[in-house]
């Protein structure tokens, strides 16, 4: 598959996503007690799994929403149902390349075809993913701050999480502080950065990726800037927006677990999902595959939620947070793509 002139094998990706997801499923399956999974299968009660549809959907809104008011805020006119769909391509090329961030492409290319300027699609998905980050490390922190009791039920695994916070967040700071203060040296160093990182290419190949990612450095300066000045309130609200998803995302757990007739804290359980999202953001692999279900079975056993349901619940849990979005984002991408020349799909 290509798109603006990059190409992604998404069959490989796809592959690696579900192996990865069917075999770590099925190892926790495994670690439960197996005998509970019929009963955990008969006991499911109908009206919270629409509860838990309705979330699903509420977030995705919500989503589309937040990426429309961050586009439409630079002087674009785009449409709740374009930014929708491109939200939506976004989830399932994230699920597919080896980072969450790897759907920001196609949203691009939605925005480009529907008369949005690629720079003002590059700033809006910018913004957006820095909007991620800020609203998981900021919840994230704040929950193992203010509740010692989830810390408790965490117990030795809590270090690697606030390691693994401390990490991002000083990265994340440290990269935002440079290309405000020094954005000069931020680009030198990546300059050279990419150009020993991409010695196996060719020089043609090397220099013109380099400029492309040098030129949106200084598109997001140039951005970062308007955000900063004369659209302050369009990020506050979009601020807002990514927040709401994050919550909205999180309540999923809670209408499954009751759904599934388990006894459980659900002030606990709830704000352990912002924990898990925080992790499963971060994770390198394809949609988060294995991390983020091995990360939900640890978080749940944790806080001492039934084992015997835990396989089923995890099923349950991955379908509503993500093989839904990413079923629904694949068929929007090949709704939304050009149709491909014999000979040229190298998928």
């Amino acid at each position: 598959m290509r798109i603006g002139g990059r190409d992604y094998n998404v069959r490989a990706g796809l592959v690696v996503f579900l192996a990865i997801s069917v075999t770590s499923t099925a190892a926790i399956f495994l670690l439960t007690n197996r005998a509970g999974v019929g009963t955990g299968l008969v006991r499911v009660r109908p009206g919270l799994l629409a509860v838990a549809c309705v979330l699903m959907v509420g977030q995705w809104c919500l989503n589309g929403l937040r990426f429309q008011v961050l586009v439409n805020s630079l002087g674009s006119n785009v449409t709740f149902v374009t930014s929708l769909k491109a939200f939506m391509a976004n989830v399932f090329l994230s699920a597919v390349t080896p980072s969450q961030t790897g759907g920001g492409p196609i949203q691009i290319y939605i925005l480009s075809r529907a008369g949005v300027p690629i720079a003002t699609g590059f700033a809006g998905c910018l913004m957006g993913a820095v909007l991620s980050v800020v609203c998981l490390l900021a919840s994230t922190l704040l929950i193992l701050i203010l509740r010692p009791d989830l810390r408790a039920e965490f117990g030795g695994h809590l270090g690697g999480i606030l390691l693994t916070v401390a990490v991002v967040f000083s990265a994340v700071a440290a990269i935002f502080l440079l290309s405000v203060f020094r954005i000069g040296f931020m680009k030198q160093v990546t300059g050279r950065v990419l150009l020993v990182a991409t010695r196996w290419l060719k020089t043609e190949r090397r220099l013109t990726l380099t400029k492309r990612v040098l030129g949106g450095l200084d598109r997001y300066r140039e951005s970062l800037s308007v955000f900063a000045t004369r659209k302050k309130g369009r990020v506050a609200l979009a601020l807002g927006l990514t927040f709401a998803g994050i919550a909205t995302n999180s309540l999923i757990s809670l209408a499954l677990l009751a759904g599934l007739n388990v006894p459980f804290n659900a002030a606990q359980v709830y704000l352990a999902q912002f924990v898990l999202l925080f992790v499963a953001y971060f994770g390198p692999t394809p949609g988060a595959s294995g991390i983020a279900e091995f990360a939900n079975y640890w978080m749940l056993t944790s806080l001492r939620v039934d084992t015997a349901v835990l396989g089923v619940y995890t099923v349950m849990w991955r379908f509503f947070t993500s093989y839904a979005g990413v079923a629904v984002g694949g068929l929007v991408t090949l709704l939304c793509l050009p149709g491909r020349k014999p000979g040229r799909d190298r998928t």
